[in-house]
């Protein structure tokens, strides 16, 4: 909690000093209220569908406060950490990776297109994949790719997620080519004026889906 509100407050500008710190609950505290999350599963769903940041964040955050040790600054540097350690043990090495918030709210984050693809692999490659990639906006027909391809043979056959800032249009997940092989695709234009540039980025799946 203390993570998050320091970071909330540093988005609207403000600053605070010194550490979080975490206490202890005492015994004869009264539980006001309780709630439950939803799962996991279903909040990574609404993440990538609707590219809600806010929960991204907070999802970061929290992995964050669950590694926690007395070495990490706050929960933010403990996710960095952690996100790190699962990159390498998956072989991933990622020099350009920059994480600052976990999420597209910071305009601080950095990833190539090579470094998102290997993590991309390994989410193919994991027991959690079918979860993932059911994950991630479906082509033509819901999410952020709703109005997207709608008229074309990917409808349906391609799970992407899309990035955009004022400078920056991205989209990375995994197509199918007419083979019905499957491929992990990352597009990322920068750009002072990316105007059309998603219809550059749809022409990238099209393209592989009509490779044979």
């Amino acid at each position: 909690t203390a993570g998050a509100v320091r970071g909330i407050w540093q988005e609207l500008g403000g600053s605070i000093l010194g550490k979080d710190r975490q206490g202890s609950v005492p015994r004869n505290a009264t539980l006001i209220a309780k709630a439950f999350s939803p799962d996991l599963v279903e909040i990574i769903r609404d993440i990538n569908k609707y590219s809600n940041n806010t929960m991204a964040r907070q999802l970061f955050l929290s992995i964050g406060a669950q590694f926690r040790n007395s070495a990490d600054g706050d929960d933010a540097q403990a996710a960095q950490r952690v996100v790190r350690q699962w990159l390498a043990r998956k072989g991933i090495t990622a020099p350009r990776l920059v994480m600052e918030n976990g999420s597209g709210l910071s305009r601080q984050e950095r990833v190539s297109a090579r470094e998102m693809a290997a993590m991309l692999q390994a989410a193919w490659h994991s027991p959690y994949a079918a979860e993932y990639i059911s994950s991630l906006p479906l082509a033509g027909l819901d999410g952020t790719m709703r109005k997207r391809l709608r008229r074309t043979a990917l409808v349906g056959e391609a799970h992407v997620k899309t990035g955009t800032l004022n400078t920056v249009r991205a989209l990375a997940g995994f197509s199918r080519d007419a083979s019905g092989h499957n491929w992990v695709v990352v597009a990322i234009l920068n750009s002072p004026r990316p105007w059309g540039a998603s219809a550059i980025l749809d022409q990238v799946l099209l393209s592989l889906h009509a490779r044979k």
